[in-house]
């Protein structure tokens, strides 16, 4: 049974002047799932959420959303946005801003802005003004008020920027509960730890113009490693050695080559004979560092990505 798409991006161009932002580019976007963006800096991903939300028209191709053009706003009706850099007034304090928000979309109740707050552990800056808060502290405030409630579709532009390790775990966490709920995510970062731990599935972008798109693990190849985790690191590698494949010690375990047409099964059994206690053997896969290191060639070697 094929999921719904709540996005669909068919063949956008989209140009400022003499800079070409976006060319031709298709995507889809399945109900119900976390997606990321991915690309270098001037990519053209902000300029694609942009237009999405109406802020920038296309010049050429379709937008869809929720089944609608997205120049009708009831295609936005549940849509929320977190902008990578966002400006409160100094003066004003979570809840005003969660009451001005109110008047305009009427989708939540203040019980429900509490809760999300809480969440994210920031229910005591209710009533402190925006101006005396910490970078992470408005942050969690901004992402409190953008997805309090039951939204349909959630963009968040580099949603953990100005977080320390406990408030992107906080954050990680949010993602997900909201996807188990049916929400949509979509999430434009250079932190690519984040995004692996999150998301489903990710759409490469490279000036302007779709280099691949997938699921995670479909877009991941095995780097022809193995890893055998043991207590006994050196004592395995030493074995494994003398039955003439190439390994190193971690602390943990040994990494093991394994040439190509070498047998994975031929070299588990050469793991269990030699006797020595071990907890698992496996293949390792690329992690989403490597996988965008492949796909994106040269020109990722100028992205700004964070690995933490």
């Amino acid at each position: 049974m094929e999921k719904e798409e709540i996005l669909n991006v068919c063949e956008v161009s989209k140009s400022f002047r003499r800079v070409l932002a976006l060319k031709d580019l298709s995507i889809s976007v399945e109900r119900g799932g976390t997606f990321s963006l991915l690309g270098p800096n001037g990519a053209g991903k902000t300029t694609l959420m942009k237009i999405l939300l109406g802020l920038v028209g296309h010049d050429a191709g379709k937008v869809r959303m929720q089944g609608l053009p997205v120049t009708s706003p009831l295609s936005r009706k549940g849509v929320r946005y977190l902008p990578e850099n966002i400006t409160f007034p100094s003066w004003a304090s979570p809840k005003v801003l969660f009451r001005q928000m109110e008047r305009v979309r009427r989708e939540v109740s203040a019980e429900q802005f509490r809760n999300r707050c809480s969440e994210l552990e920031c229910l005591e800056l209710m009533k402190r003004p925006v101006g005396k808060m910490s970078r992470g502290q408005r942050q969690r405030v901004a992402l409190s008020l953008v997805t309090c409630g039951d939204p349909v579709l959630v963009l968040l532009d580099e949603p953990s920027s100005g977080l320390d390790p406990g408030g992107r775990i906080l954050v990680r966490n949010l993602i997900r509960s909201l996807s188990s709920r049916g929400t949509t995510i979509l999430i434009n970062s250079h932190l690519l730890g984040e995004v692996e731990r999150v998301c489903d599935t990710a759409a490469f972008i490279s000036r302007g113009k779709l280099v691949a798109q997938g699921d995670l693990d479909s877009l991941s190849r095995h780097t022809g490693l193995v890893w055998v985790e043991t207590l006994h690191p050196e004592s395995m590698a030493a074995a494994i050695g003398e039955k003439g494949y190439e390994c190193r010690t971690e602390p943990r375990g040994v990494t093991v080559d394994l040439d190509e047409g070498t047998d994975f099964g031929r070299l588990v059994s050469v793991v269990l004979d030699t006797g020595i206690e071990f907890t698992g053997v496996s293949r390792k896969r690329e992690n989403l560092e490597d996988v965008f290191l492949r796909i994106m060639g040269d020109e990722a070697m100028e992205a700004d990505i964070h690995v933490p």
